[in-house]
């Protein structure tokens, strides 16, 4: 059977097994008892089972009643949540947003309240995670990501080509004093970024260091905690300018040998092209790329690259 039973036979059901009988069920849905009985037949004539054993004016609930209450009463309470929801929020719409964990926290989150302070009609969601999402699975409207290819019938914004070098507070630079040659910084502390496209080695290797042999003092799974780290002093990271931009403004930290900055991952904004005229995309998209035109980043150090768009 594929049709669902009528809606006031369900609803004057529940009702009776709520109260217990007939007349209060009648009462709280403000309808005559004779009503609440001749719902209690359709629903029965409907599923072709007895939920009732009547005798004299009372009625008595089946085994199969509880059994078909308890399976309900879920159903009923999603509805009830989903009213409370849709009234609360009235015509407010939701945007999704997916990025790295390090992304949201040095780059999105410094930056979202002006996007929510002039959209405050949409209510704006973000998840993030260690790794990039796959934007093709549908579960997000719009994804900062890092992978190099866009899948076909995406549209992108880039944010740029990364550049990484070293990264010291000044304190630590202060008590440690600047050092002359890259080979230098093995003598010093050294944290690792485990989310870093380019590795101490390479950076290293570049810079003109042979066979470098890297003993770090602290490792972190993400840019947000190994740079939160460099800025208290505890050691030298290799991170990505797009997510040092503000620490570096803001003079927490400083960049060493950066005339051997070396390129990483370009940024992208992704959406399904066919959605990107929704009013909620296209508003982001908008914000986005003024934040882009007045952003914080080193020009000379940050090299945007060319914008796909419409």
């Amino acid at each position: 059977m594929n049709r669902l039973p009528p809606l006031n036979a369900l609803v004057a059901f529940r009702a009776v097994m709520e109260t217990g009988s007939l007349v209060s069920a009648a009462q709280k849905l403000a309808i005559t008892a004779s009503a609440v009985s001749h719902r209690l037949k359709a629903l029965e004539d409907h599923l072709g089972l007895e939920l009732f054993e009547r005798r004299s004016r009372a009625v008595f609930p089946t085994a199969a009643a509880y059994r078909y209450a308890s399976e309900i009463a879920e159903a009923f309470d999603r509805i009830s949540t989903a009213t409370r929801t849709i009234e609360a929020v009235g015509n407010r719409d939701t945007l999704s947003i997916h990025c790295s964990s390090s992304f949201a926290s040095n780059w999105l989150l410094r930056r979202l309240r002006s996007f929510t302070a002039h959209n405050s009609e949409i209510t704006v969601t973000v998840s993030s995670s260690g790794s990039d999402q796959n934007i093709e699975g549908g579960l997000y409207d719009l994804v900062f990501t890092r992978q190099s290819n866009t899948p076909e019938e995406f549209q992108e914004i880039s944010l740029g080509r990364e550049k990484f070098r070293p990264l010291i507070s000044p304190e630590l630079l202060d008590n440690l004093g600047y050092p002359k040659k890259p080979n230098e910084l093995l003598k010093l502390p050294i944290i690792r970024s485990e989310g870093a496209t380019v590795s101490w080695e390479t950076w290293l290797s570049e810079a003109g260091v042979p066979n470098p042999i890297v003993n770090e003092m602290m490792v972190f799974e993400n840019a947000a905690l190994s740079l939160d780290a460099a800025e208290k002093g505890f050691g030298i990271v290799l991170e990505s300018n797009l997510l040092s931009a503000e620490a570096e403004t803001a003079g927490r930290l400083v960049p060493i040998f950066p005339e051997y900055q070396r390129d990483g991952r370009e940024h992208k904004l992704m959406w399904r092209e066919k959605r990107g005229a929704e009013p909620k995309i296209r508003s982001f998209r908008d914000w986005f790329e003024n934040q882009l035109r007045y952003d914080f980043v080193d020009e000379e150090a940050y090299e945007p690259v060319a914008a796909l768009v419409d």
